[in-house]
């Protein structure tokens, strides 16, 4: 990798045949937007590596997820699951005890759908409070509370089970900082648990562009203590694409 720091006269084109890479890898490396504007003093990544041929590269896995809510269109759900390794139910909420309050609409076909597809179904795990909305307060009541955290791990368990879901998602959000190691030690928890019978627990983190970024989305979690946690993170970058 090489940093390169535009000069004038450089356009997309010019800086990637002088660097011998396509102009397509510039763009796509620096996220620059049509017609791909440049400012003079801009620093771009170049990737300058020669890229494996096709016959020595290794093989990779892709994983491909994606949020659903009951309501979605049965033809929309069977037209996208042969595309999905995980479908996520969303979602499953809980009490300040600890008991699972389930989706209003009944989410039982989207599970059969997604285990006939050979995709796995994920409960969706969410700390949604009486108007619908992100709540710290039942983060707090919960993550700090051993009764009511076992007794959501139980349920959750419980839910697996009997309703065949093959994993967990933990999307929590604004999270106050003095909750942050209360937090992972949750996600510590329920992946012990879930891991228990054979199935994956999964984080979702919101994209951020520095350790030390502010806000209630960002300081309420620990990245790289969560990325231990869990068996996996979900960095939600789909949020860079809107405002709310």
């Amino acid at each position: 990798m090489e940093i390169y720091i535009v000069r004038p006269g450089d356009t997309v084109d010019t800086i990637a045949a002088s660097h011998g890479i396509s102009a397509q890898s510039v763009i796509y490396n620096n996220q620059i937007p049509y017609p791909y504007p440049l400012a003079v003093g801009q620093a771009l990544l170049l990737s300058t590596e020669n890229p494996p041929d096709s016959e020595t590269a290794g093989n990779y896995e892709v994983i491909t997820g994606g949020y659903a809510y009951p309501f979605i269109s049965r033809w929309v759900l069977e037209q996208t699951l042969p595309w999905l390794s995980e479908l996520f139910v969303f979602s499953y909420g809980f009490t300040t005890e600890g008991e699972l309050i389930p989706p209003a609409l009944d989410d039982t076909f989207m599970i059969s759908a997604a285990k006939s597809s050979g995709t796995s179904p994920v409960l969706t795990l969410t700390p949604f409070g009486p108007s619908g909305q992100f709540s710290n307060y039942l983060i707090s009541q919960v993550v700090n509370n051993e009764t009511a955290k076992q007794n959501l791990i139980a349920n959750l368990r419980a839910q697996i089970t009997e309703r065949g879901f093959e994993g967990v998602d933990i999307d929590f959000e604004y999270i106050l900082p003095e909750d942050k190691i209360p937090f992972v030690n949750f996600v510590r928890d329920v992946r012990t648990a879930v891991n228990e019978l054979g199935y994956p627990v999964s984080v979702a983190l919101a994209p951020k562009t520095s350790d030390n970024q502010t806000g209630l989305l960002y300081e309420g979690k620990d990245y790289g203590l969560l990325g231990e946690a869990a068996d996996s993170v979900l960095l939600m970058t789909y949020e860079w694409g809107y405002t709310y």
